[in-house]
């Protein structure tokens, strides 16, 4: 039998850069700070009632105990992205979990309230274009 080789593509390094400019060590780390918020916004809560509610949103079984290991100091438990989209959903769609979570990046989270001021801002600034373009034909055209 013939000795076959798999081809590999080795077009590009997998070497760092010389000058990293990725994330720096521990500048993503808001893992601890976001079960804290998660606890927080849990305070008066049954976790058995969350738990389940958790459970019957996502279809994953989630325990109470389970529950408890996630929103601990534990390094080793971490919650979902999807475990913290149903505690956000059971306590009244709050979105501080993703404001935390974009602070890193710089960005925020736009609430549905403001929603239709954004549209509008987008709007203008079609107008703003459309009315640039139309003043560039009519220049164009010498109707100006």
């Amino acid at each position: 039998m013939a000795n076959r080789k798999a081809s590999v593509d080795s077009s590009i390094s997998k070497q760092q850069a010389l000058f990293d400019t990725g994330p720096a060590e521990g500048s993503l780390d808001i893992v601890l700070g976001l079960k804290q918020l998660l606890s927080r916004m849990l305070k008066g809560y049954d976790r058995y009632l969350v738990a389940a509610q958790i459970s019957k949103a996502t279809l994953k079984e989630i325990s109470k105990d389970s529950l408890d290991k996630i929103l601990s100091s534990d390094p080793a438990y971490q919650p979902s992205f999807v475990q913290v989209v149903a505690i956000c959903s059971i306590v009244g769609n709050n979105l501080e979990p993703f404001k935390y979570g974009m602070e890193p990046l710089g960005g925020d989270v736009l609430y549905p309230e403001d929603r239709d001021l954004v549209e509008m801002v987008r709007l203008q600034e079609q107008e703003r274009v459309i009315k640039a373009r139309m003043a560039e034909i009519l220049a164009k055209r010498g109707l100006k």
